[in-house]
């Protein structure tokens, strides 16, 4: 798989400095009957910082954006954004992730875009900001 586009996701879940990363694996597995989580990256506090976490492969398809897996890869923030956006640290965090992702696989910041773009839905939230994030990828 060559990606074209890189889609944004939250999980419209509370971020409650655990791993909530392996819950919506397990979901993606033993509820969805997926293969593995949906995901091709995910960023979460654990403990008093921001990590990126690794879901499938990035040469795997998807399973977070119905009509688009076979063309992108999904990054899921972890967090109800909707409510407020992305911590500062969370938000740099996923700006170095899908620039360095852009470099890879030389995919243009307007090719970033979010679920909603695709789907009936707020993903990766009301408040996240979109235009304002990809705006910060060619800063």
């Amino acid at each position: 798989m060559k990606p074209e586009l890189i889609i944004l996701h939250h999980s419209l879940t509370k971020d409650s400095r655990t791993v909530s990363w392996d819950a919506i694996r397990r979901y993606h597995v033993g509820t969805n009957h997926w293969s593995d989580i949906g995901y091709h990256f995910g960023i979460e506090r654990i403990e008093d910082t921001f990590e990126v976490l690794v879901g499938r492969m990035p040469d795997r398809m998807g399973a977070h954006c119905r009509g688009q897996n076979s063309r992108s890869l999904g990054i899921c923030f972890v967090g109800n954004y909707d409510m407020g956006p992305p911590p500062p640290e969370m938000w740099v965090k996923g700006l170095g992730l899908v620039r360095s992702l852009m470099n890879v696989f030389g995919i243009p910041a307007d090719r970033v875009r979010g679920h909603c773009d695709f789907a009936d839905k707020t993903c990766p939230g009301k408040a996240f900001g979109m235009d304002r994030f990809r705006a910060g990828l060619v800063a």
